[in-house]
């Protein structure tokens, strides 16, 4: 597990508007800065904002915790803003990161709009520590979780994710939240090698739906801030996963598997929250 030095921190607000990528979001909310999920791939640390974080530490090497993360999100609700707005949680950190099983600020953000609920709410995490916030989960009208599912093969999983979850905690997780009657999607995202009928038998019977992504389209910068994660492939003897459009082939047997209406793609995948429900009048 990563060894994270931890800069706790208040903030000055908690919900960030967004655009690009997220355009189907109204907010992001980050409860941590950083992230002690060291992923091979992300995307995150070759963001400007990361490289130049003010600890000077790489990526995976710090968080900090924004301990009033819960206030601020409870003076947002009293303003009003939680009713109208389409929260993703969280687009630059893993909100179950390890920090989260201790200091339980996802799970107070939680509480606060179990009691003031958004138009719609999008957990994106890797973690199985989700599962302990299944009863506050099912008070939302419209939410969903979207647990990171990349492979199939546990031993590519461990070469590109050292320090999360195994591929069976996490499918087994989708499949007591879908149980427990939690809307929930895997994000494929980025798709690393392995078996794509494997993963497909994997995730049919614990999702409602699959967004597939890749190193190209998802990182937001077509494909410059995967370049180590590319040439990582190259070295493995997998560099036909490193090659624009790569994904094409496992999509369409995931489609196969689990239904064409239940298969998304990319940025439109990611931003469709048709699935959580219906909108509130």
């Amino acid at each position: 597990m990563s060894r994270a030095r931890v800069f706790p921190r208040l903030a000055r607000s908690i919900l960030t508007r967004t655009g690009g990528y997220l355009s189907g979001f109204t907010h992001t909310l980050q409860p941590y800065s950083g992230c002690q999920f060291s992923c091979g791939y992300c995307y995150v640390r070759e963001m400007a904002v990361q490289r130049t974080n003010p600890f000077g530490l790489p990526w995976s090497h710090w968080i900090a915790p924004k301990t009033n993360a819960p206030q601020l999100l409870a003076r947002a609700a009293a303003r009003g803003v939680l009713a109208t707005a389409r929260i993703f949680c969280s687009s630059a950190t893993d909100p179950y990161t390890p920090l989260e099983r201790r200091l339980a600020l996802t799970r107070g953000c939680l509480e606060v709009m179990a009691r003031h609920p958004p138009a719609a709410l999008l957990i994106q995490t890797r973690s199985p520590l989700v599962l302990r916030d299944i009863a506050l989960l099912r008070l939302l009208p419209r939410a969903g979780v979207s647990l990171t599912v990349t492979t199939a093969d546990e031993s590519v999983r461990r070469r590109f994710e050292p320090d999360s979850p195994s591929t069976a905690k996490r499918v087994a997780a989708l499949a007591e939240l879908r149980a427990a009657g939690i809307r929930v999607q895997a994000a494929i995202s980025p798709l690393l090698p392995g078996d794509p009928e494997r993963l497909a038998e994997l995730l049919d019977p614990v999702v409602d739906r699959v967004v597939v992504d890749d190193f190209f389209r998802g990182d937001g910068a077509g494909g410059r801030r995967s370049q180590a994660a590319l040439e990582t492939l190259d070295r493995l003897g997998l560099g036909r996963w490193a090659q624009p459009g790569y994904a094409a082939e496992a999509t369409a047997v995931l489609r196969r598997v689990l239904g064409p209406e239940r298969v998304a793609e990319s940025q439109e995948g990611f931003n469709d929250t048709s699935w959580l429900g219906p909108a509130r009048n």
